[in-house]
């Protein structure tokens, strides 16, 4: 974790697996990613679950800063993450008008019982789903553009990838989708496919010459990691290197 003198230069910097704070600590401050990514994972009796993932763009801790109140949740960088860390006093002096105190501190409660609810219905990352609410989207705005509002898979094994001949969006099918990206190296033709297995969900490469990584591990079809299991709730893929824009968010609610 940082210390006081480390967040003093307002920019920092994380390693994949750095601790940048852990629940239940006191709160300094909140953080705008600039890139990587951060996993956010809460502990209840001794189990830490995956709640959700946050990355370039957005705030991190801000719900602990407007309540004043300890950390809910441990945040970790899943990759080489760099953020803006703004001071608590700082960020709460930009809201001083009173209404806009009281909505933020009203929406920062529900936000903070959101993800205890979440931690405590998901229990122990078992994997286990519903696999007819399975959402692909966006992470990046190159790929939220292509699909607005996201795309339910219900049929595996499911392929991601890049079209072969020129399109006006993308092409869908039950098992594969292909995004009208032509020339866009970072995208194989068939990238990245959604598997079950043993009533898991699993993205496997197949053998796109740039790999792919999901939650910030590195997969590829000829390394020694090919296979990375999805957690309940919101995974990151990114389709080439940790630059690349093709970026998507895949959600597994947990089981009914």
């Amino acid at each position: 974790m940082l210390d006081d003198t480390a967040m003093q230069d307002n920019q920092v910097s994380f390693k994949a697996g750095d601790v940048i704070y852990r629940q239940g600590s006191p709160t300094k401050g909140a953080f705008l990613i600039l890139e990587g990514q951060v996993n956010l994972w809460r502990e209840e009796k001794g189990t830490e679950t995956h709640i959700a993932f946050i990355g370039g763009g957005e705030l991190l801790g801000e719900v602990s800063v407007i309540e004043g109140r300890p950390h809910s949740v441990t945040a970790k960088a899943s990759m080489a993450t760099k953020a803006l860390f703004i001071p608590a006093e700082d960020f709460r002096k930009s809201f001083n008008d009173p209404l806009v105190r009281h909505v933020l501190h009203t929406l920062a409660a529900r936000l903070r019982s959101s993800y205890a609810f979440n931690a405590a219905k998901a229990g122990p990352d078992t994997g286990a789903i519903n696999r007819d609410a399975i959402l692909i989207e966006g992470y990046s705005p190159l790929i939220a553009g292509l699909l607005p509002s996201g795309l339910p898979v219900s049929a595996f094994p499911f392929i991601v990838g890049n079209v072969t001949a020129p399109s006006e969006g993308p092409v869908i099918s039950p098992n594969q989708l292909q995004l009208p990206l032509i020339g866009m190296t970072e995208l194989a033709h068939r990238h990245f496919e959604i598997v079950r297995r043993d009533g898991l969900l699993w993205i496997k490469d197949l053998g796109a010459p740039s790999g792919t990584i999901v939650n910030g591990m590195k997969l590829s079809k000829y390394g020694q990691t090919a296979t990375a299991r999805l957690h309940v709730g919101r995974n990151s893929v990114i389709a080439g290197s940790i630059e690349s824009p093709a970026r998507f968010a895949i959600t597994l609610p947990p089981s009914s």
